[in-house]
């Protein structure tokens, strides 16, 4: 009796038992999947993998271009925190953690995301090493390239949760830009002076560049080289803008941390005083955050258009920040 009631106990057992490892089964890949393709992660400029449970809520952005496109992208409230050179488009009352913040000062702000660039993290390498102990996660993204910018953006909108056609939205943005630049190759020809002390210029293929052409504008450094690979400066020199003069109808100095001379000093230069440029009034000083920054923020805020109309000589150029 009790061996016939064990053998029809055990298949009905076993089939319980299949069951419950069908469901669990059926449960666990489906929960590992989700996590595998819904958890945001993005890889950096120094090769880093980082990974996020959630999308980041409190960003310390210690690049002010990263700073200006969060905040086009819709993610500027995720901000607590801004460094060095952010100024008011971008930082508004937020604290500013200056040049080289320290673990404290980052820490009490309470970040779940710091948003850097290779440059600060190899310089201190220390300080964001800690941060990582600290299960702050770091993304050290360099400032990108025009062709590379709706890419940039993705990662941006990856790791904030904002809209995921982010990218695609800025890439026709700056197609339009160009589009409507076409004169780029026949209009006046405006030279920029990155370093005056050197007098050095933007590459073709620099940010800068592309907002002459977007412009309408033609670079009279079309075929300049850069200093070193992947530089964005490019050597032009005294003695080539004197035998230029006759390509030349507008110089821009930009004003930024790469060079001091200004308009009004370079035109007392005796050295071009006999310049096309320099006789017409036609030297002018521009911000390097305005015409060299890429940042999506600027371009809405109308930096060609502004760039366009002091070439025309309608109004003067006053930066893109209202």
């Amino acid at each position: 009796m009790n061996s016939l009631n064990k053998s029809k106990a055990q298949p009905f057992w076993r089939e319980k038992l299949l069951g419950v490892i069908l469901v669990l089964m059926l449960l666990f890949p489906a929960c590992s999947c989700f996590a595998a393709t819904d958890e945001p992660q993005a890889e950096d400029d120094i090769g880093d993998k980082v990974l996020f449970g959630a999308p980041a809520s409190r960003i310390i952005s210690l690049y002010p271009g990263h700073t200006e496109n969060l905040m086009a992208i819709g993610a500027g409230s995720l901000l607590v925190g801004t460094g060095q050179g952010d100024d008011e488009t971008g930082r508004g009352s937020m604290p500013n953690l200056g040049a080289r913040p320290g673990v404290e000062q980052i820490i009490a702000l309470k970040p779940d995301l710091v948003l850097s660039r290779p440059m600060y993290v190899r310089g201190q390498p220390a300080l964001y090493g800690r941060l990582r102990s600290l299960g702050v996660k770091v993304l050290a993204l360099d400032p990108p390239a025009w062709d590379e910018f709706p890419a940039y953006v993705d990662i941006l909108a990856r790791v904030t949760g904002m809209a995921p056609e982010s990218g695609a939205a800025a890439a026709a943005e700056l197609r339009a830009l160009e589009g409507d630049g076409l004169s780029g190759d026949v209009g006046r020809g405006v030279l920029l002076i990155t370093v005056g002390r050197t007098m050095s210029t933007c590459t073709p293929d620099s940010w800068a560049a592309h907002i002459l052409r977007s412009a309408g504008l033609r670079n009279a450094a079309a075929d300049a080289e850069p200093v070193s690979e992947g530089s964005v400066i490019a050597p032009f020199g005294a003695e080539r803008l004197l035998a230029s003069d006759g390509e030349v109808d507008v110089i821009l100095l930009q004003q930024g941390a790469m060079n001091a001379t200004r308009a009004a000093e370079f035109m007392r230069d005796s050295r071009f005083s006999g310049l096309r440029a320099v006789r017409a009034g036609m030297v002018f000083d521009v911000a390097e955050a305005d015409i060299s920054r890429p940042s999506l923020l600027r371009l809405r805020r109308g930096i060609v258009e502004a760039l366009r109309e002091l070439v025309e000589g309608r109004e003067e150029f006053n930066g893109s920040d209202g």
